[in-house]
């Protein structure tokens, strides 16, 4: 009873939560997507929990397009003599899981001569924020996914610094399993970075880890592909004067050289 009464003398002391919010999340059911990410585009940069719920709300929204045939940069590439998946892929900068998941395609040998294949370059970069335990992907200024950190092992130096992502493998049970395999497609995702860090879910792994919910970085290990930028920030006053959403994105390759093996 005390607890309740506490509460509600303090009520008036919490932020209060803004109605866009609110009528963002409706236009998202009414499929008013491009409505409802106006609403929100004032708040994802925001900290603390209105900036936190705008993100959920517009990664729910783009991470749907940014799959999908909706893409705004989706196109349409006729298969030529002498083409593989993995050529395609790189050609287009669209990493194979994801064209294969555009088309409908279960073994990667299955693409012919004359086939049309949809196409999406992926070119995205993550921000970890260990603090906010949050890892985010962004498209320039463009907010795309917003994921949760459930652990983490870091080092022990928390400053900002820029990395890679240098491989995206694929485990089942503690197996590692090859790209070209029938069974990559059902493994857990680990993004593998430059200086010894991963980003994981259900798989064990040594050295620094952000751990995320297996889904989480299956989905996340299909946005982005092997060379996206990673910043990862603790002092979040200095990265904002860095402005980094205003830098270009550089180009991504779709493999990993262990991939080619």
């Amino acid at each position: 009873m005390l607890c309740s009464v506490l509460a509600a003398e303090n009520y008036s002391l919490w932020p209060r939560r803004p109605a866009e919010l609110e009528q963002a999340r409706h236009l998202v059911r009414e499929q008013k997507v491009m409505e409802a990410a106006a609403l929100l585009e004032p708040y994802v940069i925001e900290q603390g929990i209105a900036g936190r719920e705008a993100r959920q709300i517009m990664g729910a929204v783009n991470v749907r397009r940014y799959l999908s045939r909706r893409h705004p940069q989706a196109k349409v590439y006729k298969v030529q003599r002498g083409d593989t998946i993995e050529r395609i892929a790189s050609a287009h900068n669209c990493p194979t899981d994801v064209l294969m998941l555009l088309n409908g395609l279960v073994e990667p040998s299955m693409v012919k001569r004359g086939q049309r294949l949809v196409v999406v370059p992926m070119n995205l970069r993550i921000e970890v924020h260990p603090a906010q335990r949050e890892i985010s992907v962004w498209d320039g200024t463009q907010l795309v996914a917003d994921y949760d950190i459930v652990d983490m092992k870091v080092p022990d130096s928390k400053t900002n610094h820029e990395t890679r992502v240098i491989a995206r493998e694929g485990y089942v049970r503690g197996a590692a399993i090859p790209r070209r395999s029938l069974m990559f497609a059902a493994s857990h995702r680990v993004l593998r970075l430059e200086g010894d860090i991963c980003i994981a879910g259900a798989q064990r792994v040594p050295g620094n880890v952000f751990k995320m919910e297996p889904k989480d970085v299956n989905e996340l290990a299909l946005l982005v592909g092997v060379g996206a930028r990673v910043s990862i920030v603790w002092d979040e006053e200095s990265y904002k004067k860095l402005d980094p959403k205003a830098d270009a994105t550089p180009q991504q390759k779709t493999d990993s050289p262990q991939a080619k093996s």
